[in-house]
């Protein structure tokens, strides 16, 4: 039994292994493409570089080391900032998440109690028609919601970006679902007291929600950074630009600038993989008291 077990364990952590290098495949290729220079000299001649080229002559035994048979450079990672206001991109899609966020922890937290623990006309009624919303495809609605903003002139404005997510189903029923799944006697205890509904949600809920908060927050915010398909609706002016609809710039009709492009790309990708891996335990909790009652 003892040997059974040995070997399972060696082959589960084989297959682990094996999709651990698939999945961190496309971010090595990534930084490879970032660290080689758009052009070299070689042989006293200015070589232009073709990162198409497969397979890439590389050779990390010689100093410094050679990726597409070109020195390795972290220029790529300084002109990113030189060429476009990347800096910018970084503040707006920042604001942008972050207000994003901070709207979803407010609405989602206080509506996910309301339909959890209060009780008042209709709650199952409109609950259940919000839950119908989740079969309306966001295309359907994405071009009435783009003509209001325009309507009210918010195109190219943060408060267009903002306001039409500061809250949505999906994360408020995760809410609720975590506040049904709460114990009840703290609170009433708390109702014995006096305590009304606001000093209860303030006092006794918040403080016992913060892995489902945290939770909501992270999921939020990586989904904010990622979007594009709203932003490049919403924004036209290039200083108006999320990092999402930066990357996009560096491609043109003609050609790819693969290298800046890459740069670019894991800039944006590290803060997120530093978020996640700092606050992955949330994940787990939230997953586990979430979903279990109806």
């Amino acid at each position: 039994m003892v040997r059974r077990w040995t070997a399972v364990r060696v082959v589960a952590y084989c297959i682990l292994a094996a999709y651990a290098i698939l999945s961190l495949g496309p971010f090595i290729w990534a930084f490879f493409v970032s660290v080689t220079p758009m052009t070299y000299v070689k042989d006293g001649k200015e070589v232009g570089v073709d990162i198409m080229k497969w397979p890439p002559g590389i050779n990390l035994f010689k100093w410094p080391p050679r990726v597409f048979d070109a020195p390795m450079t972290f220029a790529n990672y300084v002109k990113v900032f030189k060429v476009v206001p990347y800096a910018r991109w970084i503040l707006n899609t920042v604001i942008y998440a972050g207000l994003t966020t901070l709207g979803h922890l407010i609405f989602d937290t206080m509506g996910g109690y309301a339909f959890a623990r209060l009780r008042f006309p209709g709650k199952n009624i409109i609950f259940t028609a919000l839950l119908a919303t989740l079969m309306i495809p966001t295309h359907v609605t994405i071009i009435p919601v783009y003509n209001l903003m325009v309507k009210y002139e918010l195109v190219n404005k943060y408060a267009g970006l903002v306001l039409p997510k500061l809250t949505g189903v999906v994360t408020l029923f995760m809410m609720r679902q975590f506040f049904l799944n709460l114990p009840r006697e703290i609170e009433e205890a708390a109702l014995i007291d006096g305590a009304g509904v606001v000093r209860r949600f303030f006092q006794i809920v918040i403080p016992m929600s913060k892995p489902a908060m945290a939770a909501l927050a992270i999921y939020t915010f990586l989904g904010t950074w990622n979007d594009f398909l709203w932003p490049l609706l919403m924004t036209s002016d290039k200083s108006m630009f999320t990092l999402t609809m930066g990357l996009n710039f560096f491609r043109t009709s003609y050609y790819t600038f693969w290298q800046l492009m890459m740069a670019a790309s894991l800039l944006m990708t590290l803060p997120m993989i530093i978020i996640f891996l700092s606050f992955q335990r949330y994940f787990v909790e939230t997953g586990a008291t979430t979903g279990m009652k109806g």
